[in-house]
């Protein structure tokens, strides 16, 4: 029997490659060699596919490239694997047992490249972390340094944990702030590295940057003033799992994708193709990673990655431009330009070193359009480093060139406007929609604080016209200045409705139409309330069962799978003790 499974298994790897490569061989040989239990070694694959699937069969992944003249459309392909990064003549990419297959059906060719992890072994004898910063750390060394920083600098270093990996390692984060025991009204930012576990110069800066934040507070005037005005958070190993997946001594042979395969960098809802673009569950990285967000204010965020040198601003999943674009690139030439006078060959990709993230190449499900569209936040995606895992030598150059400009980006989160919303009448906080009509778009407004009332809003320089819009209050507008790197303070008091005037304030509802597999719904409301919302067909017919949830105040999205009707048209109807909405929409592929 199990001749015959290893048969069976050859067979199939062989039936995969000889579609992809065209080579005909007639059924009756085929059977003979079935039958007969001649196997077909896999020497005699052609080479790509063998190698290829050696590596599927050993780590869950596969590197390769593809020759871009062979190309039509890179972003099509940015459906089935997982981009890299892009030169001249070839797409870099990982792929998945399901992402090769893809490959194999739409006959790509490729070349297979050795994992980057696994090219430099000499150079990661294991030292002592951190020594002179030229190390990667083991597992428990990364351990025990995130607990002695916290423990050296308890008044203002606190250790905390986002959740587990798929093995139930811990996914690590620090806060730093003066008051670190207390959430004050001020601007939260998080650092996060290594959501690619092959992805470590970003894992060892953010360890650097913690330690050098803690030793200079209290003698450098700007870490002191940075410390004592943020809520600092800085989670500098996101995939731990891939990080140390041949053992926990070092990282060598890390992988991309996490332990399930899956790479958490397309495993966030997304704007554009719903809840789980990649077609997978969240994994437990994943949904860590969201309820941490969700559960703070962050202002401003960064997720650290390698395989280029550029700042990457939204958006990934759609050519539009971010309500705030001129801002997001004001951010990331101030970035790249500080590198850039401390080595002036580095961080030169694409414009000099920052880009749109679709003007590259388009990505579903990538963490940073889910902060911006989902959580109203702010993230860019910044590329430290060509070689995924350099040399560990080369490790002090990259703090060299980079840590000014962390510095600069994290300082961005005080800048721009800020204030306090609370009632006039009682003084209480107000949890607030903050827009600027005629400028704000695909959810870029903010909210204030629910607990605080506190908000924060970066912008371009420029005068805008501010809304202030809450549930039983009278809008107000408030005409405002912004000027580059400085704060404007404007604290705003909302006049309630009278009783008799409240129900004025209507639930705003905003649906995606045309749509797909599923039918994007936004609800903000002013009241926790039981909805139900439901597809009619034109005879008056329900096409789905009856959709039902609770909303909550603020902005609520909802996703309805529709995948199984029919393209066409429809009505959506959505009833609420306050919503009575009718609306047509169509599903079209």
């Amino acid at each position: 029997m199990s001749s015959i499974s290893g048969l069976m298994s050859n067979f199939s790897k062989i039936f995969r490659c000889l579609i992809r490569t065209r080579v005909l061989i007639p059924v009756f040989f085929l059977l003979f060699n079935l039958f007969s239990q001649v196997v077909i070694g896999q020497e005699n694959l052609p080479e790509s596919c063998k190698v290829a699937l050696d590596y599927l069969d050993q780590r869950g992944e596969v590197f390769f490239k593809i020759p871009r003249a062979d190309l039509r459309n890179i972003n099509d392909l940015s459906k089935i694997i997982s981009i890299d990064h892009i030169d001249e003549d070839f797409v870099f990419a990982y792929a998945s047992r399901k992402g090769f297959d893809a490959i194999n059906a739409r006959k790509f060719d490729f070349l297979v490249e050795a994992p980057p992890s696994l090219k430099i072994k000499n150079s990661l004898q294991p030292d002592e972390f951190p020594g002179t910063w030229n190390s990667y750390p083991s597992w428990e060394e990364y351990v025990t340094f995130m607990s002695t920083l916290a423990g050296s600098f308890p008044d203002i270093c606190m250790l905390d944990t986002i959740g587990l990996s798929v093995n139930n390692k811990v996914i690590l984060v620090l806060k730093i702030s003066d008051q670190v025991s207390v959430n004050e009204p001020e601007p939260d930012f998080l650092y996060t590295s290594t959501i690619h576990g092959d992805e470590t110069v970003g894992y060892v800066l953010l360890l650097r940057l913690a330690d050098w934040l803690l030793n200079r507070y209290g003698t450098d005037p700007r870490v002191t003033s940075m410390v004592n005005s943020l809520q600092i958070w800085i989670n500098p190993l996101a995939n731990p799992d891939a990080t140390y997946f041949l053992g926990n001594d070092n990282v060598f042979g890390a992988k991309r994708f996490n332990i399930n395969d899956i790479d958490l960098n397309r495993n966030f809802p997304d704007p554009e193709d719903g809840p789980h673009p990649d077609g997978e569950e969240y994994q437990p990285e994943t949904s860590a990673m969201m309820e941490f967000m969700k559960s703070r204010h962050f202002i401003l965020s960064a997720n650290l990655h390698c395989g280029a040198e550029v700042v990457n601003y939204p958006w990934d999943t759609w050519a539009n431009f971010h309500a705030d674009d001129e801002w997001y690139r004001f951010i990331s030439r101030q970035y790249a330009d500080t590198s850039h006078l401390y080595n002036s060959l580095y961080m030169q990709d694409m414009v000099n070193g920052i880009t749109n993230g679709f003007a590259w190449y388009t990505i579903a499900g990538g963490r940073q359009d889910w902060v911006n569209y989902f959580i109203h936040g702010r993230e860019v995606t910044i590329e430290l480093s060509h070689e995924k895992i350099p040399v560990p030598d080369t490790l002090p150059w990259f703090w060299e060139y980079n840590y000014r400009s962390l510095l600069n980006y994290m300082q961005q989160s005080i800048y721009g406007i800020t204030g306090t919303v609370t009632d006039r009448n009682t003084g209480d906080p107000l949890k607030t929609k903050i827009e600027i009509p005629g400028h704000d778009a695909l959810n870029s407004y903010v909210w204030s604080d629910d607990i605080t009332g506190r908000f924060y809003r970066m912008l371009a320089a420029g005068l805008y016209d501010v809304q202030f819009t809450a549930y039983g209050y009278k809008d107000t507008v408030i005409t405002i200045q912004v000027n580059d790197f400085s704060t404007t303070t404007v604290d705003v008091s909302l006049v309630p409705w009278s009783s008799g005037n409240i129900l004025d304030f209507k639930p705003e509802i905003k649906v995606m139409n045309p749509f797909s597999s599923n039918l994007k719904i936004s609800i903000i409301t002013g009241t926790p309330e039981r909805i139900s919302m439901n597809l009619y067909d034109l005879g008056g017919r329900k096409a789905l069962p009856d959709q039902t949830m609770t909303t909550s105040y603020g902005e609520n999205t909802i996703f309805i799978d529709c995948a199984s009707i029919s393209n066409g048209l429809y009505i959506l109807k959505i009833i609420s003790p306050s919503i009575s909405y009718e609306t047509r929409v169509i599903k079209s592929e």
